[in-house]
This record gives C-alpha cells, structure tokens and sequence, in this order.
C-alpha cells in the first residue's frame, strides 16, 4: 500500500506554522524528509509520531540549540565530493538532489536564509541539468568561501560599526584582488527577542549587562553576532559583562526558541522569525540590506542570468513578500 505523503505546506496547514518554520524543523532534523526529484515529503507515518510525542520532541529541540543546525541536516556524502569539479564540499553543503543525479555545473549559494530556499527552488526549475548546493554559512564565512573558491555565491549582512554602511567595506576587505558584483535582495529588520510583553523592559544594549538579563548568542562569523559585536564596541561595553555572551547557537530560530522557552531573557535576530513563534516580542534596532556577492566572471554566466531573472520577476518578489519581514523593494538591483 502506497504511504500517504505531505508536502511541507500542508504539515505547516496541520500543525498552524508557517511553510518557513517547517524547512527550519526538516533541517533540524524533526521530520524524517523523502525527496521526489527535487521536492521535500513528509509520511503521515513521521508526521503522526511527531504529533504523538510532542513532548519529547520539545526535550529534543531544547538540547538541540547547543548544537548546529547543519549537524542534523542531512549531508553529502564524503565519497560523492568528486562529483563537484575540481572541488572538495564540505559536509555543510546540502543538495536539493541526489548527487547520482547531477549532471552539468554545479551552483554553491552560501547563507542562512530561508528565502534562499525559494530562490534555490526557482533557478532549479529552470537549470534542470544543474545541481543547486546550499551552504549554511553565516556572512562573513561565507565570504571567505567565495574568495577560496569554495562557494559560487554568498550572501552578506554586515554593519560597519564606523561608517554605518552594510556590506560594502567588508566586501571589498575580504575579496582583495578580486572583481566582483554585489546585488541587493531584501532589507530585514534587526532587533530583540524578548518574552511577551516584554517584562524586563529590554530597550539597547546597555540593558544586556544588567544582573537580571540573561541572553543567548549568534555564531562568530554570523552577520547578527557582527553586528551585536559592532554596536558593544562603540559603546564601550565589556562582553564580559553580559551573561550568555558565549553560549552560541546557530540561526534566528534558535535565538527565538531559546528566549520562547525562557531559558534565555534576550537574543538579536530578525522580525520575521519573532512572527512566526508564540510567546515573544520584538524590539526594533535597525533595518539592514542583505545582498549577494558574486565573482565577475561568474556575473557573466548564463545560470547566474537566471539569479539576476528571478530575482527581478514580479513572481519571486511577490512570493518573498509573502514570508512577511522582507523589503523587496529594490531586490536584484545591482550595487556595485
């Protein structure tokens, strides 16, 4: 008898989440994923243990935010590294198909964002001889990758504490030597997660060294912990002072998780994720520009035409609008 499937959004219609929160949970591992081609299924099988033991999913999810969120998604494996020109991928490189199925050029994007699923979505329903690769690197790693040659993409989300600009120092800094584009996707909102109400009455950043405040981190290399780091530089604040500086985890959903439960007061992350989970609010700092970078020669290519189409067809822009938290204003404008 054939098992009965779901596709994520009808998981996300079942459980009252939004599609975006199911993919975080398929990488955290949660559910037990079956790909068709390129599409994600969920059994009903999978889908009715998690329901059954909610409560000891909700242990696991608790334990799993000392952990990254990479180590539970499914990897590539060591032997298949091959397949990929010339280049060795890292375990932290995900295809959205089996690597027996490739055929054509390869396409690593690097970050975080879930958008950056749809956008995958899109540019492999147009390059169907072409495996898409994901890297879950945060922004300044993520650069780094580029500039070795590891990655085809990277997307940025990095404030300079001293001009006040995003992205466009770090980038030129990092890529030394090198001819590049950078193209605009969203701007997102940066902020707090606070619990509810917000009861501790959390505002700026002085208030994280306060004895009763306790917060949870970003990873180093993230563009959120770079910008917490910036902003604790200018204002002359001890890191040592804050309690949970160091206790680090991997994504905004994990931030908000962790501050949800209560077993953190405050994290930094973006709006859009403060959205999507009861029991937290938000207190705004600053709008951010999140962009792509691309070497020049890989600008000139024709899967990458296909980047720059979708990103400026009415069709993505409306489906990004509809993630709610983006501003898709000026997305696939070139920069610089």
């Amino acid at each position: 008898m054939n098992e009965e499937l779901y596709t994520p959004q009808e998981v996300a219609d079942i459980l009252r989440i939004k599609k975006s929160t199911v993919y975080e949970m398929i990488k955290r591992g949660e559910f037990k994923c079956k790909k068709i081609g390129r599409q994600f299924r969920i059994g009903k099988a999978d889908l009715d243990n998690y329901l059954n033991n909610k409560q000891d999913n909700t242990k696991r999810v608790e334990a799993d935010i000392t952990d990254t969120i990479t180590a539970n998604a499914q990897t590539i494996p060591k032997q298949a590294a091959s397949f990929v020109k010339g280049r060795t991928v890292p375990e932290d490189y995900h295809g959205m198909e089996e690597l027996d199925m490739m055929k054509g050029k390869n396409i690593i994007i690097c970050g975080q964002d879930i958008l950056l699923e749809a956008l995958c979505n899109h540019l492999a329903a147009r390059l169907t001889e072409t495996a898409i690769f994901r890297s879950y690197k945060g922004s300044y790693n993520g650069l780094y990758d580029l500039y070795q040659d590891k990655v085809d993409v990277a997307t940025v989300h990095l404030w300079d504490g001293d001009t006040g600009e995003y992205n466009k120092e770090y980038v030129r800094r990092m890529l030394p030597g090198t001819l590049y584009r950078r193209i605009h996707l969203v701007c997102r909102t940066q902020g707090f997660y606070v619990r509810k109400g917000n009861p501790k009455g959390i505002k700026g950043f002085s208030d994280l060294t306060r004895e009763d405040v306790i917060m949870v981190n970003r990873e180093k290399g993230s563009g959120t912990r770079i910008l917490l780091d910036e902003h604790l530089r200018r204002l002359a604040i001890n890191k040592a002072q804050i309690k949970g500086y160091n206790r680090e985890v991997t994504s905004h959903l994990a931030c908000a998780g962790a501050v949800a439960r209560g077993s953190s007061d405050v994290s930094l992350g973006i709006e859009r994720v403060s959205k999507e989970m009861a029991g937290l609010s938000f207190v705004p700092i600053q709008t951010e520009s999140y962009d792509l970078v691309v070497k020049e020669e890989a600008y000139r290519t024709f899967w990458f035409k296909n980047i720059l189409e979708i990103l400026n067809s009415k069709e993505f822009q409306a489906e990004v609008d509809h993630m709610s938290g983006y501003d898709s204003s000026d997305m696939g404008k070139l920069l610089e």
